[in-house]
């Protein structure tokens, strides 16, 4: 049998520091699959690429982003213009809200789905054919390529992962995302790495509700559990980007209110992760415990590779890991802390109470308040009760979020083109969502 190949569509990776995860589901791929190029979106020239064993190919981050760009810009506008449907996408925009973002938001979709097509038509004709392409994200490229199979008669399967801030079309400016009811209707499968991403789907395009699964992603085991604390301060750690979206302002005011409440109480924060934020959550963090002394403290660790987290987690114990963002998919950042045994407190977001439960932790509101979040971090204070919610975390990541099993099951679905039939969330119920459960 001759060996598939896939082509794989990323962000940035192997760019950049983010898309750290996509590294352990190309250790399963590169078993399924002969040959596998990635094609990043965008990288920063000069920089250099973590190492892969895959051919990376930037033309098309070359053709988007190179010295020509805004004549290249221009052409695959006006081409896509004639050639795409669009009509439907520009009533959708006039009559919703927010027109202006929209129209941009149909604009890039446009040329960067037309500049997708030409590379792919570059590709082919250098002789650079591929059985399956894979975007690791729910991108406007992926119209290109469905052009291109159309245009060409290929028989290449396209499918897509769906994550969160591509998937859900209401955390857009408008409201809308460029040409999705096209990519929908065109695409072979979109895999989303959460029940309630699925439950989107199939609830805001219910003709194409058979395409739509639930592929978890997972993390590896670490080889140890977190050590929990016996005594000294509640250690509470964090980990994430430092943007507006994760709201770490909430947990430094939170951590000052049980200050303020408890003369008796000590609490030592530790956030790992950089961002654009990062110095005024400091600032504030020291603004926020100078009342307290020594019994508040905040530790910031700036970006860890996945290694470097994993050794803090080995040598450091913690009560609980804190996220409280306003939006996600899935966080990969709980599925780390959940293979380590760290019991975790999070906000009902997304597909967070896929990983967050009662048995292993606290969900609290999406919009919950400071004085939730602080409660909420006092109940995991209580460190014999706290015991059990360790063990279900670590058994929720052996169920749930082993990387070797779900990236392994992910990589064989694709390979054999099975995505049309298989679901692939262990337990899933998702082939008969029922809208009440969302």
């Amino acid at each position: 049998m001759t060996p598939k190949r896939l082509l794989m569509v990323t962000s940035l990776y192997p760019y950049g520091t983010g898309e750290a995860f996509v590294a352990a589901e190309l250790e399963h791929l590169s078993q399924c699959f002969g040959t596998i190029d990635l094609v990043p979106i965008f990288y920063e020239p000069g920089t250099a690429a973590r190492p892969v064993r895959q051919r990376v190919d930037l033309a098309y981050a070359d053709a988007r982003w190179g010295t020509l760009r805004l004549l290249r810009v221009a052409g695959a506008l006006l081409a896509a213009l004639v050639r795409y449907r669009w009509a439907a996408d520009l009533g959708s925009i006039l009559a919703g809200p927010r027109k202006l973002d929209s129209l941009k938001e149909l604009v890039r979709a446009l040329y960067r789905a037309r500049m997708f097509e030409r590379f792919l038509a570059d590709r082919e004709r250098a002789g650079e054919g591929v059985d399956l392409i894979y975007y690791y994200w729910l991108l406007p490229e992926i119209q290109g390529a469905l052009a291109f199979r159309k245009a060409g008669g290929s028989r290449v399967r396209i499918v897509c992962r769906a994550h969160g801030g591509d998937l859900y079309e209401y955390l857009k400016p408008g409201g809308y995302a460029g040409l999705r009811r096209s990519i929908v209707s065109g695409i072979d499968a979109v895999h989303t790495i959460s029940e309630d991403g699925l439950r989107y789907l199939r609830q805001r395009f219910p003709a194409f509700a058979a395409k739509f699964h639930t592929a978890r992603l997972g993390v590896a085991d670490p080889g140890f559990l977190n050590v929990q604390p016996t005594a000294g301060p509640l250690s509470l750690v964090s980990c994430s980007f430092v943007v507006p979206g994760k709201r770490l302002h909430l947990i430094v005011d939170a951590i000052a209110h049980l200050l303020a409440a408890d003369p008796a109480l000590e609490v030592r924060w530790t956030h790992v992760g950089d961002g654009p934020l990062l110095d005024a959550v400091r600032a504030r963090a020291a603004g926020a415990f100078a009342p307290f002394g020594a019994r508040g403290e905040a530790v910031f660790k700036g970006y860890l590779t996945q290694p470097e987290l994993m050794a803090v987690y080995r040598d450091e114990g913690f009560d609980a890991i804190v996220n409280v963002s306003d939006t996600e998919g899935i966080p990969v950042s709980l599925m780390e802390a959940c293979a380590a045994g760290i019991p975790m407190i999070a906000t009902d977001v997304g597909g967070t109470a896929e990983i967050v439960n009662a048995a292993n932790g606290v969900l609290i509101h999406a919009d919950a308040d400071v004085a939730t979040i602080a409660a909420a971090m006092l109940r995991l204070r209580d460190r014999a009760a706290a015991r059990s919610c360790r063990k279900s975390a670590r058994l929720h990541w052996e169920a749930h979020f082993n990387a070797a099993a779900n990236y392994g099951r992910f990589a064989r679905t694709l390979a054999a083109g099975a995505g049309r039939e298989l679901d692939l969330a262990p337990g899933s119920r998702s082939r008969h969502p029922d809208p009440a459960t969302r």
